[in-house]
């Protein structure tokens, strides 16, 4: 495997990620709600490697959620949001 960010392939073990100052607090990769009293999909990313060249980190899911996310995906719909705003600083016109 290599950093999908600068190609090293210096990358660190598979550890353990937390989102929070809590051991139980994970990433989680959420989408949104399917329909009005559907539950929101959301999956938990609790591994993760870290390049140690140039510190991209990259999470992974779960194996009990990759199959969910996998089993549900063609359902799955985009947040709005996902494009960030550009900054303020940003020259008018670049992509952010």
């Amino acid at each position: 495997m290599r950093c999908a960010i600068c190609g090293s392939g210096r990358l660190s073990p598979v550890g353990e990620l937390s989102s929070g100052e809590r051991r139980f607090e994970r990433l989680r990769l959420r989408f949104r709600r399917p329909g009005l009293l559907k539950p929101r999909p959301e999956f938990e990313a609790s591994l993760g490697r870290a390049c140690r060249d140039c510190g991209a980190l990259f999470p992974f899911l779960t194996e009990y959620d990759r199959r969910e996310l996998d089993a549900v995906a063609e359902d799955l719909i985009e947040v709005e949001d996902a494009v960030p705003a550009p900054h303020p600083w940003d020259p008018p016109g670049s992509p952010g």
